[in-house]
């Protein structure tokens, strides 16, 4: 089950998406899709099974890049480049021959929050009933 959620902090804010290989393989088809269409998605609305408290949206970027809180709501702006190649990098999380891992993604735009993907390194429970 892919769980993702924002996590406030006063100094290192972090948008924090957790699960396994096919979890996160999940993730990265979705950004792939994204990037050959470009059109506003719910995120759990299209990937099974996917858990979170925040609602999140892939969207076409605009004047910004990257993820950014809407007040509550979260949109990941990404061109199709970038979609293309922040799903290439976190698919390297899915081989068999790792077990954990993570890679964190910024784009660099102001105002930013860094997203980071992970792989193994959280309990199952986490993100849903240990928060």
């Amino acid at each position: 089950m892919l769980r993702f959620e924002y996590m406030p902090s006063d100094f290192h804010p972090l948008f924090l998406f957790l699960g396994e290989a096919a979890d996160i393989a999940a993730l990265a088809k979705l950004l792939r899709h994204f990037a050959e269409n470009p059109q506003t998605i719910t995120v759990a609305e299209r990937i099974p099974g996917a858990v979170s408290r925040d609602e999140l949206v892939l969207a076409p970027a605009d004047n910004d890049f990257g993820m950014h809180d809407l007040g509550g709501r979260f949109a990941w702006k990404l061109t199709d480049w970038q979609a293309e190649r922040i799903a290439a990098r976190i698919e390297l999380l899915t081989s068999d021959n790792n077990k954990s891992g993570s890679e964190i993604v910024e784009i660099g735009s102001e105002g930013e929050i860094p997203v980071k993907v992970s792989r193994g390194e959280f309990t199952d429970d986490f993100l849903v009933t240990r928060r």
